[in-house]
Formats: C-alpha cells, structure tokens, sequence
C-alpha cells in the first residue's frame, strides 16, 4: 500500500507546478520537494511506480528533464482516500481529505456494506453519532444495549425467536427456596483479554449493581462447589432469571471493570470484542474463543457519519444498490417502546390535574406531527400507549385553565434530530397561548439522571428488547429519571413491589395506564425502525431494537470477493 509520506510529496509537487508538463532538473526537483537531489531522484522513481507521474531525465550538468503529471491532484487524492477506506482506515482518511467532505463522502457511502480483507469477512455498517460508553452497567439508549449484546453476556439471556429465558454463562438453574437461587455455570469461557471467567468475577459484577432499586433485594452469594453460585435474595422474586438477562447484569473481569476507559473499550465474554472505538470508527472483531458458536462474519466496522444525522436515527442501511453487488432488501416495523413526554410531579406549576390534562390535550401527537419535517411524519404514528398493543383510553379533553404558566422547562438530551424538531412544535403551540418553553438539551447520562429539579417536563424514547412484562417493569424500576420525576406516586412504587413479588398482579401495564390517566405519562408517537441490507449479506433479521444480529450475518464469498476486486482496481 501507498505510504502517506509519499502521497504528500506528490501533492506537494502537483500543487507547486503551474503545469502539468514541464522541463525543470532534478535539483529544482529536489528544491521543491525540500530534500537532496538523491531522495528526489527515488522519489520520483516511486511515484513513477504509482502511475502518478513520467519523469524523463536527461543526463549531464545543467540538462532539464521532462516532468509530465499523469493524474490530477483532485483525482489521485481520490484514489488515495478509496484505498484507505478499503482498508477501514476511516481517522487517515478523513485526516487526508481535510476540507474537501465534498470528496470523500461518496466514497465512504460507496465502501459500506459487505468487504473481504486477506481472506475476512467484513461488513461495514453506518451509524450517525459516536458509541464512548458501552459500559453495560451505564445508562444504555437503544444502540448501546444492541452493542451489549454482541460484547457481554449475562448468567441467562432471552430468546429472540420465543422470548423464553435460557442458559448463557449459566447453563441451568434452580429455585432452591423462595429466596435461595442456585446457578450452575459453563466450563472453559474466557473473558477477550484471555483470562478464564470464574466465581468471583461472577460475585463482584453483580454485587456492583446492590445500590440499583431493581438489585437491592440481592443480599448475598455463596459458590459451595466449582461452578455453583447460590444468590439470596431479602425476599421472593419469580423474575430473578428475568433479571439476570437484563444488560446491565452482565458479567466484567474484576480486574478491568472500574479501570478508567474501560468504557470505551470494555472486554466481555461475547462474540465480539472492541477492535478499535474511537469519534469516527467502532470496529468489533469475531472472538475466536467465544463459548457459543463462533461469529460467521469476522469483523463488523461500524462507521460514524455526521451527515447521517440529517437522515432519520432508526433507518439502518447495509451498503446501496449496485448490478454487481446486488439490490436492497428490506424489513420494517414498529418499535417496542414509543417517544413520549413525561410532567415531573415536583413542579409546582404541574400538581394541577387540570393543567397536565390540559398539556395532554394541545400537545397531542397529530398537532405535534403538523410542524414538523415531512420525513419525520412519515417514520411515525400516533401512541395511546408505551408499546404499540397497549391502545389506552384517553382522559377527557380539557379546557384551557384559568390561569396558565409563563414559563416551562423542558429537557430532552442531544444527538437526537427528531427530538430537536418535536421541541420545536411544543414550543410554537405553547407561544400560541402565551406560555414560554425552554428547551434544555442535556447529554444522555445526565438526562437519565432526572438530577436537574427545575425542569417540568420530559421529552424521551424508549425501546424495549421484547414485550413482556418483565421489559417495561425493568424500565420502570431501574431508570434513575423515573425514581425522581414520579417520587411522589406511592401508588405506583408499591404496585410495582407488589407484582415482582407475586407476579400475580395486573401488573406495569395498569400502573402505567394509571399515570396516563393523571396524565404524568404522555405516549407521543411510535417510531417506525427501518432495516435494509444487499441481497448478497445473509442471515441479517432485525431485532425489536432496529439492528441485526452481528453473530448471524454472513457474506456470499463470490460477493464479497468481488466487492474486494471492484476495491483493488478502482
């Protein structure tokens, strides 16, 4: 491969000539290019070799050679910048071309999609906003606990296909008594970095979590043989083996877990490790020593495009339509979760019931999606619930209120197009009865935090892995905003408690519908999640959070081979 150091002595060179053929010598050459006459000489020579240039020299004191540039300087950076993306090196390229994105954005969305490099397998995904914390036990939005899943694993997991829990870093377990769990765990798994898993790492990742409302009731451990741990709880829990499928009860290597970085780059158990994660590249590499069975692709190259910020945050796009690669395939559906507002009950202005019904009523779905952009109307639909089958009655519409607020806070956090375009409706429909909103943007982790006490509503997203009860009662109870914009709703806390108990009970479904009726809960809008992929990338079936499994994807070589030849000769 071309190396960057001559690359730039032939930009240098074109940029300093005012023609592309000319006779000069070699110490004017060398003068140019700032070296002794012999370095001039080899350069030339080499860049002869890449086709960028004739050099005809003339031999004897004084004589002037022919210099002839064959390629222009805006097409040989070209071919410089498409040879660096075909080798994923994403921060070189983007480093070359400078200013000129003019340059280099074809040429990153022509390399997406399926890639062979010295015999592996690669697929190059885009993706529109940096991935620094994919620490499982951190506050997760959608794409980070996909990530999750293909870096950690946990002592069970949930099937995809049925949504039954199953063995993953335990392979069976039992309820010994109704707070006493036994869990027997796999032989021979390693962690990325090679250390074997065993007990203890076991111990300390879920002793870490004590301080989470949803782990609390764990009081302690005991590993009585090789390979057994006993978990005791304070009280009955049904919905342990739920809980332990969660992300953030994945299992870290005591070691690294609280080291500083390890966010960026984590080591985990899973099929994948952490390659490279830096504000342009994630790159995850097939874990050859995974317990389960090996990845079929090697290497998926996750890409981050800012331009994909102006495109729509849940439509995924596995490389474009091409005669030789094939068409798009694609699938569609409707998220598990739903954009919604939520009235934090420590404002004084929203303890009037007929204020918060009254917000309900002039920021309903169909107003909002009136001002906005076109292309966001068409990825969404009206809510009447958290999940698309829970279609919840209405409180009544609500007059105007006497006496309204001047002013309103609403946070929502950044990195987010649409939620910039649905703060915008609400502030142009509140203006319109004389009420000021004020759009605070925060950073997700402290967004999820709910720690700022000024604000009175909530603009958010949620996307749940599956339907079942269990997902919406572990957003419920482990989602630190919650806890804080609804520390006033008792009834809510102890239904909560009272289910995981028993499991008996209606459940987080009736709770929620409860808090709709108050109108602290305001379903917005379901978000329609868009996968499409070439026909050559197989086994690609998206999931409830609008990615794919990374573990059974797989590229048709003669595909992929011909992707890598169309790279090699371009």
């Amino acid at each position: 491969m071309t190396s960057p150091r001559l690359y730039q002595h032939f930009q240098r060179l074109s940029r300093l000539l005012e023609a592309d053929r000319l006779e000069l010598s070699l110490a004017e050459v060398a003068e140019l290019l700032c070296c002794t006459p012999r370095n001039a000489r080899l350069l030339l020579r080499r860049m002869e070799q890449e086709g960028w240039l004739s050099w005809s020299a003339r031999a004897g004191r004084g004589k002037r050679s022919t210099l002839q540039l064959l390629d222009s300087q805006e097409g040989s950076l070209q071919r410089r910048l498409r040879a660096l993306l075909s080798q994923g090196q994403l921060a070189q390229a983007m480093a070359l071309a400078g200013e000129r994105l003019d340059l280099v954005t074809p040429l990153l969305y022509e390399q997406l999609g399926q890639a062979t490099r010295e015999g592996r397998q690669i697929l190059r995904v885009p993706y529109y906003r940096p991935l620094p914390g994919l620490l499982p036990s951190g506050p997760l939005r959608r794409s980070e606990v996909h990530l999750a899943r293909q870096l950690f694993n946990g002592l069970t997991r949930r099937n995809e296909e049925n949504g039954e829990i199953e063995g993953d870093l335990a392979h069976h377990w039992e309820l010994l008594s109704p707070c006493h769990w036994r869990f027997y765990l796999r032989p021979a798994v390693r962690f990325h970095h090679g250390r074997s898993l065993d007990i203890q790492d076991v111990i300390d990742s879920l002793a870490a979590l004590g301080d989470r409302p949803l782990f609390q009731h764990i009081v302690g451990f005991d590993h009585p043989w090789p390979r057994t741990l006993d978990i005791h709880l304070a009280n009955p829990d049904p919905w342990l083996p739920h809980l332990l499928a969660e992300p953030m009860a994945a299992i870290l290597p005591r070691e690294l877990k609280d080291q500083p970085g390890f966010a960026l780059r984590p080591v985990g158990t899973g099929p994948y490790k952490v390659g490279a994660n830096d504000p342009l590249q994630l790159r995850l590499t097939a874990f050859d020593d995974y317990f389960g069975l090996r990845a079929l692709l090697d290497e998926i190259d996750i890409w981050m495009l800012p331009e994909l910020a102006e495109r729509l945050e849940s439509h995924l796009r596995l490389g474009s339509d091409s005669p030789e690669l094939g068409t798009m395939q694609g699938e569609s559906g409707l998220e598990s979760g739903c954009y919604f507002l939520l009235q934090d009950d420590r404002s004084a202005a929203l303890a009037d019931l007929s204020l918060r019904r009254w917000l309900l009523t002039l920021l309903n779905p169909v107003a909002l999606m009136a001002r906005v952009a076109p292309e966001l109307q068409r990825g969404w639909t009206s809510a009447l619930g958290l999940l698309p089958h829970w279609r919840e009655a209405l409180p009544p519409p609500q007059p105007e209120p006497a006496a309204l607020p001047r002013r309103l806070v609403l946070a929502c956090f950044n990195q987010h197009l649409e939620f910039h375009e649905c703060a915008g409706a609400m502030t142009s429909l509140l203006a319109e009865r004389g009420i000021a909103l004020e759009v605070r943007t925060l950073d997700y982790g402290r967004w999820v935090s709910g720690e700022d006490e000024d604000v009175d509503l909530w603009l958010g997203t949620l996307n749940l892995e599956h339907e079942g009860p269990f997902a919406p009662y572990a957003w419920l109870q482990g989602t630190p905003l919650l806890q804080r914009v609804w520390s006033k709703q008792s009834a809510l806390w102890q239904g909560l408690a009272a289910w995981r108990a028993s499991g008996h009970e209606s459940g987080p479904r009736l709770l929620l519908a409860r808090l709709q009726q108050q109108a602290w809960f305001v379903p917005l809008f379901h978000h329609w999640l868009e996968l499409e992929s070439r026909v050559g990338v197989h086994g690609v079936r998206m999931t409830a959070l609008g990615w794919f499994d990374f573990r059974s994807a797989w590229l048709r070589p003669e595909l992929a081979n011909g992707a890598a030849e169309e790279e090699g000769t371009a």
